[in-house]
């Protein structure tokens, strides 16, 4: 396509957008060939700084059934310095679907934009958090007072590259992502559905499965975003470009 990509968010926006479950995770499959590697090490960092970061705040809040304010502190601080490392995952698998160079230090680069994204992942934490009290007010069960939770993931999923590609402020990027979520709210759902069997399938290869699972899952994502918003700069959205695809290289900057 030769149209300016803001025009394929606006049209997505007013008129909808389609999607193919089956061409969608057939596309994603090509695209992880010969960029596995970076993908997974990417994942690998960001999960282990989460991890480090999350061990760091129980280690100051102990045992204490009752939160301190000095550990809802910390746990805010550690929100906000993940926000960016999160937002790379998003980045990479846009990157990977208009065929971009991605290495795993990609990770950092994002941390211009700590502001913006720790007030966007601060906005949608509070908003998710609004149903589980709500669903035991309600006295449903735990898993239907998480599944508005488990939706509301999905409807924000493209959140954070609106902010980082499309120069989005905050309450525009969430209130787009959500506007797109509607517009094919069933078929969103469905991919998502099918990432996690995946993953679960991945799960019962002792993590082997996870090589192919975690590459699929960040490509996936990108592909979604690139066939709903578009993706600035990018003039050729062919989606079987194969003979780019069989010549893709790992690219390792780290």
């Amino acid at each position: 396509m030769n149209k300016p990509q803001f025009s394929r968010l606006q049209q997505s926006l007013q008129h909808g957008f389609t999607l193919s479950p089956k061409a969608v995770f057939q596309e994603a499959w090509q695209r992880i060939m010969g960029a596995k590697m970076p993908m997974l090490l990417a994942a690998i960092g960001v999960t282990g700084c989460w991890l480090v970061l999350n061990q760091l705040l129980v280690s100051v809040g102990g045992d204490s059934e009752q939160v301190s304010w000095q550990t809802s502190l910390l746990g805010l601080v550690i929100s906000m310095v993940m926000a960016p490392m999160s937002a790379s995952l998003d980045m990479i698998g846009v990157h990977r679907a208009v065929d971009r160079p991605i290495r795993p230090n990609q990770i950092f680069d994002y941390f211009r934009f700590l502001l913006p994204l720790a007030v966007t992942s601060l906005l949608m934490g509070l908003i998710s958090s609004l149903f589980l009290p709500i669903g035991q007010l309600l006295g449903l069960p735990m898993v239907l007072s998480l599944l508005p939770t488990l939706i509301l993931s999905v409807a924000l999923m493209f959140t954070f590259p609106l902010i980082l590609e499309k120069g989005f402020a905050p309450i525009q990027a969430i209130t787009t992502s959500l506007r797109l979520f509607a517009r094919q709210w069933l078929t969103l759902l469905t991919i998502h559905l099918l990432l996690a069997l995946l993953f679960m399938a991945a799960a019962f290869t002792l993590g082997v499965g996870l090589i192919w699972a975690v590459p699929m899952y960040i490509t996936v994502k990108g592909i979604l975003y690139r066939e709903a918003c578009g993706v600035e700069g990018n003039t050729d959205m062919t989606p079987n470009a194969t003979s780019s695809l069989n010549s893709a290289k790992d690219h390792f900057d780290a």
